[in-house]
Formats: C-alpha cells, structure tokens, sequence
C-alpha cells in the first residue's frame, strides 16, 4: 500500500521509464503546461506526471492524487 503524501523520491522517480505525454495523455491531464511534460505507469494502479518541476502520482483505479511534489529539484538526495 502506498502512503498517501510519503511516494515522490529521486530514488521512485529514477526507477521510473518516462515518455514524452502525446495528445491523448494531455487531454487526460489537461492542465499540463510544460511543453515537455512526462508521464510514466507505476505498476497497474498509478500514473507519474512530471510537468516542468511538478511532480503528481495519480492513482487511476481511485480517481485521486496520491501525491505531489511542487518542485522536484528540491528533493533530498
């Protein structure tokens, strides 16, 4: 079980494969900005988007954000 708030780490995102968003993607997150957001599947249950230096993990079966990060430059290594 994941611990809402406790998941965006270097460590998680690192073990992450991240593709550029196509068009599909962005019309699911429509508030992506950044020309170049990324988007990456956690196991069956989660979405990662990295949008600019925001980071979400979005849980798909629940509909709901399980966390964000507002700047992941300024994680701890």
């Amino acid at each position: 079980m994941i611990l809402k708030g406790y998941m965006i780490t270097r460590k998680f995102l690192r073990s992450l494969d991240f593709r550029v968003m196509d068009d599909d993607d962005r019309m699911g997150f429509a508030g992506a900005e950044s020309p170049v957001s990324l988007i990456a599947e956690y196991g069956d249950r989660y979405l990662v988007v990295i949008d600019g230096s925001y980071c979400e993990v979005s849980d798909v079966f629940e509909l709901d954000v399980v966390d964000t990060c507002d700047d992941i430059r300024a994680l701890p290594y």
